[in-house]
């Protein structure tokens, strides 16, 4: 993905940036999360703590800056997505956030709800 095809990505509003992430997701068969030596990046909202995901590596990457730089893209098949992080997820009362703007706007759900618009 290069520099125009993240600004075109990121110039869309939060449900945009939704639907073309579930559709390139179900298309791809993988997700991507940011990690360190400490896990995965979770995102404190004030009312929920979101795991954040894309549908591409290169928005990960590129998302990963500031308290983020160490971070490096995970990539999570959506075969274990669905059996192993959404029941985990669900367990541990983490909600996703999906391909949020640089200022961090983007629609947030439960687990269950993204692997039901997966599905």
């Amino acid at each position: 993905m290069n520099t125009e095809q993240l600004n075109d990505f990121y110039s869309q509003n939060s449900q945009q940036r939704y639907d073309t992430t579930i559709a390139a997701i179900k298309e791809q068969q993988q997700l991507w999360t940011l990690a360190d030596d400490q896990g995965c990046v979770v995102l404190d909202t004030g009312k929920e703590q979101c795991l954040v995901m894309w549908h591409d590596e290169a928005l990960a990457k590129n998302w990963a800056s500031g308290e983020f730089e160490r971070c490096e893209a995970l990539a999570i098949s959506l075969e274990d997505f669905m059996a192993k992080w959404v029941p985990g997820m669900s367990e541990d009362g983490f909600d996703v956030a999906i391909a949020p703007s640089l200022a961090g706007e983007g629609i947030v759900l439960s687990p269950q709800e993204l692997a039901t618009d997966l599905s």
